[in-house]
């Protein structure tokens, strides 16, 4: 890999400095799980890396620091019990060696797993050198996104993104013109020709935190996904579900789903279908996927995501 001078900083606001000095040629590390891969295939070289495993983390109710890792997310009793959704996500990813090293900030805004993406020999929207590599009828496409896109078929890779939308969390974010709060749906976007992650941070802007405040929907929730290998693979779909129900009527939902999208994919046919009526799990199911467009590989995730929707919402009413 590319040399590269390595900078610490004590907390978000110094590394937010530090990647805005530095420009478009810093990057920030946290567990670096994602990071090393991309630095080793050269896909990122830059200049400088922030290191913010040694920022202060702080203590505050309702926050989860960015920095706060995968394993300890999977276990704290006030998520499993508030956002078991977000429990499961966590637990769910990867492997317990992954999960004991990977971060909540770096789950958020890790970069897409599409090889296409991560094979510089390759065209590739994300990367600014081209059209979609993964798009045409002759590429290999089985592990690609089902859902209309602009010009990226990528599957966002996230578990934790879905469930953090389902229970409305937001994500508390630095930058040295002034921090902001973002709902997590609104975290990620296509984006234009260029870009190397789905999100919305500006240069320099750094998740601190992000922020769960209990509701009855967050409280009843859940995460289901399907994988190959569920010894390490990413998901091939993944579903993370919220109800509020009255009785048999549900007075608020949300259906976000995962490995199906260039960005997690909320399925709002489905959530307006359910909402002020009686729980039907199959006509929600049926709705989440009645938008697909599938590639010329991978039309077996439609059937997948669609039993991933009906499992999900069973699972919360029963």
């Amino acid at each position: 890999m590319k040399a590269f001078a390595y900078v610490t900083a004590d907390d978000f606001d110094a590394a937010s400095r530090a990647l805005s000095s530095a420009g478009p040629r810093a990057v920030a590390k946290a567990g670096g799980t994602d990071l090393l891969a991309l630095l080793k295939s050269r896909l990122l070289e830059p200049d400088e890396v922030v290191n913010l495993l040694r920022a202060k983390r702080d203590d505050v109710k309702g926050e989860v620091s960015a920095l706060t890792t995968l394993a300890e997310v999977a276990e704290d009793r006030w998520i499993k019990e508030n956002f078991p959704a977000v429990a499961k996500a966590a637990i769910e990813a990867a492997t317990p060696q992954v999960r004991n090293t990977a971060t909540v900030g770096g789950n958020l805004c890790q970069h897409t797993r599409c090889w296409y993406f991560r094979d510089a020999n390759y065209a590739c929207f994300k990367r600014g050198t081209g059209d979609c590599s993964a798009a045409p009828d002759d590429a290999q496409n089985r592990y690609h996104a089902i859902f209309p896109h602009k010009r990226c078929v990528s599957a966002h890779p996230s578990n934790l993104a879905p469930a953090l939308i389902a229970v409305g969390a937001k994500a508390l974010c630095v930058h040295p013109e002034g921090g902001r709060t973002l709902d997590i749906e609104l975290l990620y976007d296509e984006g234009p020709s260029g870009r190397r992650s789905d999100t919305v941070l500006r240069e320099g802007e750094l998740i601190r935190a992000v922020l769960l405040e209990p509701s009855p929907l967050a409280k009843r929730s859940t995460y289901v996904e399907f994988r190959e290998r569920q010894s390490f693979d990413f998901a091939i779909a993944s579903v993370a579900a919220a109800l509020d129900l009255e009785g048999k009527t549900v007075r608020d939902v949300r259906i976000v789903c995962g490995g199906v999208s260039p960005i997690p994919y909320r399925a709002k046919a489905a959530e307006a279908l359910l909402r002020g009526k009686k729980l039907d799990v199959d006509a929600a199911a049926a709705a989440a996927v009645a938008g697909a467009t599938p590639l010329k590989d991978n039309a077996y995730k439609v059937p997948i995501l669609k039993q991933l929707v009906r499992r999900a919402l069973a699972e919360i009413a029963s």
